[in-house]
């Protein structure tokens, strides 16, 4: 186990190097809106639910605004994970040596998805979840079990406010001890059924009172505030028809099988292994207490990956500390039985051939280098080139998104715009607004709405009224930001603005001068 520990220690360090990716810039700047006073949607336009954006205000309330705020608060919740996936084991099986295993699991994953796709909703859903397991699985007494069951419900909700299906969990959890209370003897025989019935619906009651309330405590928060109609707006009519981007010429069984042979095999060997090695073991496996209920929560947590229909690597990162305490049931199997009956020349094989497993498969996607480089040269710059900027640049730096690009044009704005000026970016890096530390003219942090075939003559008539009635002392214009995923086409912003925004492109012309291009943006300063 001293290998595990290890292993979650180093992938705790390495995480701490992680700089913001383009998801994690707009979720600080929401936060940033909420700390000021305003709210998501109304003040601050982003389509993802509103958890994520709570999250991020702690954590910059706590930390500040720098970067590394939000990653220590992820490594911390990273570490509570481990210890709630031991106390599982421990609780369960009996031995706590396969939870630190599991942790191990997802530590490793974890890091392997590298910065831009750790820090999202589903990050800290999936510790919310198992915090949800290890409250709601725990507790003897049948008073203290019910409050148990409201607090696991209180998780669960809480992480459907970051994504809405890893509510389900709790949904699976109520069902399985509903079931598990079925099986429990009544004091007469007379009244067995009456009373298994009732010990049946408590626990389903008593998550869904827990459940509920995060929603209903966030609703009251958004009618206190004013902003329900931003959020149905946001929420329910302009995000359906995003993920429905997803489901073109597609069925809801291939989009499950996608996601169910993704989460095999597309991002860690070792996890697969692990799988498979339960798999070969299930005889032995299936009497373990709980594994159906974590079965369940994986089958839920997977319906929603495909439900959305885009296949991310972190809508995937919910299903891991899950998946890992399965998987390490298998190798935990494989272990003890090598150690216990074939000898130290077998462990010794078991061990080098662990580490081959390793490196087959790895959940790093979409950036330079493979883990292993990177990882180097991430504790490089923690241990010998301290804060080396432009070794972190380099790797914050992924597709159209240049990390150095965007510092530079954030010092740009701090140069030329005063502090209490305004700024506003026709593109999709509101990260530039945090780093410039100046105010943004339109709810509209970045284009995407205007760049969608079912809402951008509504949202183009707002940005415009909205820069009208609060001209920008700068405004700037990115350049071959083209992600079909998300916009449904491949036009980047400058020529949506030139051949398809004719009112655009007017406001800016004739305005604002351009007197200067950094990377791929053009700085226009008002005349």
């Amino acid at each position: 186990m001293v290998v595990a520990s290890l292993v979650v220690v180093c992938s705790c360090g390495l995480i701490l190097t992680f700089a913001y990716g383009r998801d994690q810039g707009i979720y600080a700047l929401v936060a940033r809106t909420v700390l000021d006073g305003g709210m998501p949607y109304r003040d601050a336009w982003d389509f993802k639910p509103p958890g994520i954006y709570l999250v991020y205000a702690f954590a910059r309330a706590v930390f500040g605004s720098a970067h590394w705020g939000i990653r220590v608060l992820e490594v911390s919740g990273l570490v509570a994970t481990v210890c709630g996936l031991a106390l599982m084991a421990k609780r369960w099986w009996g031995d706590h040596r396969i939870g630190v295993l599991a942790g191990a699991l997802v530590a490793l994953v974890h890091v392997q998805l590298d910065f831009w796709h750790t820090a999202q909703p589903e990050t800290f859903g999936g510790m919310l979840t198992i915090a949800g397991v290890v409250v709601g699985t725990g507790g003897s007494s049948r008073h203290r079990t019910g409050w148990r069951y409201i607090i696991a419900g209180l998780l669960f909700g809480s992480a459907g406010l970051l994504k809405p299906p890893l509510a389900g969990g709790g949904a699976v959890l109520a069902f399985w001890a509903a079931w598990e209370a079925l099986g429990q003897p009544a004091a007469r025989l007379s009244r067995r059924i009456a009373f298994g019935w009732r010990a049946a619906l408590r626990p389903i009651l008593l998550v869904l009172i827990g459940g509920a309330m995060p929603f209903a405590i966030c609703l009251g928060w958004f009618g206190a505030k004013g902003a329900m109609a931003a959020l149905y707006e946001t929420l329910f009519v302009f995000t359906p028809h995003y993920t429905a981007l997803g489901w073109h010429d597609n069925m809801l069984l291939s989009l499950c099988y996608r996601a169910v042979a993704q989460w095999l095999v597309h991002f860690s060997s070792l996890m697969a292994a692990g799988l498979l090695l339960s798999l070969a073991c299930w005889r032995s496996l299936r009497c373990r207490r709980n594994v159906g209920l974590l079965l369940g929560i994986i089958a839920m947590q997977l319906l929603g990956v495909a439900l959305q229909g885009k296949f991310f690597p972190y809508h995937y990162a919910a299903l891991w500390p899950i998946t890992a305490m399965v998987a390490a049931l298998g190798w935990w199997k494989l272990w003890r039985y090598t150690v216990d009956n074939r000898g130290r020349v077998a462990v010794a094989v078991l061990s080098v051939g662990a580490l081959v497993v390793a490196s087959m498969r790895t959940a790093t996607k979409d950036v330079p280098g493979s883990f292993w480089q990177r990882s180097l040269r991430r504790a490089r710059v923690m241990l010998i080139d301290r804060g080396d900027q432009e070794v972190l640049d380099n790797l914050a730096t992924v597709a159209d998104v240049d990390a150095k690009g965007n510092r530079d044009v954030a010092a740009e704005l701090r140069r030329r715009v005063p502090a209490d000026g305004v700024v506003y970016i026709w593109g999709f890096e509101p990260v530039i607004y945090d780093l410039a530390e100046r105010a943004f003219a339109s709810r509209y942090i970045y284009n995407v709405p205007q760049r969608v075939d079912w809402a951008a003559e509504r949202t183009r008539h707002e940005l415009l009224a909205d820069l009208h009635s609060r001209p920008p002392d700068v405004m700037v214009i990115a350049d071959a930001d083209v992600f079909p995923m998300v916009t449904g086409n491949a036009i980047g912003s400058r020529e949506i603005m030139e051949k398809h925004f004719p009112e655009l492109r007017t406001f800016v012309e004739s305005g604002y001068g351009k007197v200067k291009r950094v990377q791929d943006f053009d700085i226009w300063v008002k005349r």
